[in-house]
């Protein structure tokens, strides 16, 4: 009997599953953590707090698009060698020029930006993380060897690049409220790492931005700006960038490398693949 009637529970079958795809993909992206404090309209953006920022970009990072944020935050540090006064500074120190190296300090970097990130504000882990990352940079930066605007770049690329990596490879892109907490929570990580944001511009004045949104559109197009003018080819460059796709692709066979590096190639901006070459 079932079998002469299943065709009829198809369609009915098929519209509930969709329905409820539809409603369980979704429910984060209609009710993100603390959503409801900023749910009427662009204007209450600038009411949010950097804890709820922290909850709903925590929320994007553990749950709504893990492997993308993690993915797109190592290219994101990987972007940074295609300038090349950051790949020549590495070069100096030979933390990144072999992939012995590499690897440790690839390692090391994304543990502290995890533990600044993902623990809560003002939380023991977190402020021992960005104390530990402003201790590494101090000696470079009082020897000029660290420019305000290769720091300014390098936040600009962790703050932007998971969003571009979502919007391009993901079901959906992040919701005004989720943009703001990137803003607003990277903003303030920029702060605690010293950065300064005098370059960037916003109604005729750095730091005058209604909301996190504002803050990632300054960022976004002082960032290119600068990219495309100090992106250029160079030796460091290409010492950097070989050391570190080597630890990128390590668990991969012999066999399969060559396609593995090409694919990480197809990945990369333009300008970004050329200063690598």
């Amino acid at each position: 009997m079932w079998l002469t009637a299943w065709p009829s529970l198809l369609v009915p079958g098929a519209l509930l599953y969709l329905y409820a795809v539809k409603r369980l993909r979704f429910r984060r992206a209609n009710t993100p953590p603390s959503q409801t404090n900023y749910d009427t309209g662009r204007e209450s953006l600038s009411r949010m707090t950097l804890q709820d920022a922290w909850a709903i970009h925590n929320a994007l990072v553990e749950y709504e698009f893990p492997t993308t944020f993690s993915a797109a935050t190592m290219f994101a540090l990987f972007n940074s060698y295609g300038i090349p006064t950051i790949s020549a500074l590495l070069c100096r120190t030979g933390e990144f020029t072999t992939a012995a190296t590499a690897e440790k300090r690839y390692t090391d970097t994304g543990c502290l930006l995890l533990e600044a990130v993902l623990n809560p504000p003002g939380d023991e882990r977190s402020v021992q993380a960005l104390a530990r990352i402003n201790h590494l940079h101090r000696a470079h930066l009082r020897a000029g060897r660290i420019s305000g605007a290769d720091m300014l770049y390098t936040l600009s690329l962790f703050a932007l690049q998971p969003a571009r990596w979502v919007e391009m490879y993901e079901w959906r892109a992040l919701t005004e409220v989720e943009l703001c907490a990137v803003g607003v929570l990277w903003r303030r990580l920029g702060e605690a790492l010293g950065v300064k944001y005098d370059a960037l511009t916003s109604q005729g004045n750095a730091g005058d931005w209604a909301d996190g949104i504002e803050f990632l559109e300054a960022l976004e197009t002082w960032s290119r700006a600068y990219q495309a003018e100090n992106m250029i080819p160079a030796t460091s460059n290409h010492k950097v960038a070989r050391a570190t796709l080597d630890h990128i692709l390590w668990k991969l066979p012999s066999v399969l490398r060559p396609v593995g590096e090409k694919l990480a190639a197809a990945i990369l901006e333009d300008d970004l693949r050329e200063a690598m070459m």
